[in-house]
């Protein structure tokens, strides 16, 4: 994945999130199935890496897509969802 790809993913699940006031257990569920069922692009593996990639960059992760999450928020959100999406999917 190039230097700057994994903002097309995060930009993507951000959109999704957007008016979701609190990114919590639920939300992860819900963009996790939607990773799974093609709601958004890439499969569970490339959007984990595009993940792993957002976390590891330094700058804010909301440059590009408005939010009213903090940075922080978003982070542990992306932590949550990394995880989940590196679980095989119930059946």
């Amino acid at each position: 994945m190039g230097t700057d790809s994994w903002k097309g993913h995060v930009n993507g699940i951000l959109y999704g999130v957007q008016f979701d006031r609190v990114l919590d257990d639920t939300v992860v569920t819900r963009v996790a199935d939607g990773v799974t069922a093609g709601l958004y692009p890439g499969g569970r593996a490339e959007t984990r890496e595009a993940l792993d990639q957002a976390l590891r960059f330094p700058g804010p992760l909301t440059d590009q897509a408005d939010t009213h999450h903090s940075e922080v928020e978003l982070r542990s959100f992306f932590r949550q969802l990394s995880a989940a999406l590196s679980t095989p999917p119930s059946s």
